[in-house]
């Protein structure tokens, strides 16, 4: 059984991994009205046209290393010149990060690849869009909520979010994301 993992990598993963999921997988951002804010969903399957370790290997080069694969391969050759375009630009960006950046997109990504479906699912459609329209000092109250149930068992766990005044505070909208957010049971990345 899974066990809630640290809860910074799950939050990670909820409020900031699926718009921001592998910079390589991700698609052009459409159109949306004004005043709302685009959510970018990652396809694990199609990852821009690429094969899903091109990305990881790709992300462990030097940007020369990058351009040598990306002009010597067939494949990526073939694809439309505004996807090369694309996948140059995005290779860019990640080029352009900190290590620390790096390193917290993919564990971002390790977080959602141990997401069934499901979850990804529910983080998608139900708890990304209540995160994202929370006000940052509401947010601060969850994040510190949830970090009060990180390492209990799950017995603990379930008591704590029975106990009013644990609760206390929070609106029933903010107790029933802090509930899905220690329902996800992801657990820590290996390594």
């Amino acid at each position: 059984m899974w066990r809630f993992g640290q809860f910074g990598m799950t939050l990670l993963a909820l409020a900031f991994c699926l718009p921001a999921t592998n910079l390589l997988a991700q698609k052009p951002r459409s159109r949306m009205p004004e005043g709302r804010a685009p959510v970018e969903r990652p396809a694990p399957e199609a990852r821009a046209g690429l094969p899903p370790r091109w990305v990881e290997r790709l992300q462990g080069m030097t940007p020369e290393e990058q351009e040598k694969f990306l002009s010597n391969n067939a494949r990526f050759r073939s694809l439309p010149p505004e996807q090369q375009a694309r996948i140059r630009q995005r290779l860019q960006n990640w080029n352009n990060l900190s290590p620390e950046q790096r390193q917290t997109l993919q564990q971002r990504e390790r977080v959602l690849a141990q997401m069934t479906p499901e979850q990804r699912r529910y983080v998608r459609q139900t708890l990304l869009p209540q995160w994202q329209s929370l006000p940052p000092e509401r947010r601060q109250v969850v994040l510190g909520k949830l970090r009060d149930l990180h390492g209990l068992s799950d017995s603990e766990r379930a008591a704590k979010l029975n106990d009013e005044s644990f609760m206390n505070g929070l609106s029933p909208d903010e107790r029933e994301m802090l509930r899905g957010l220690s329902s996800l049971r992801v657990g820590t990345p290996p390594g």
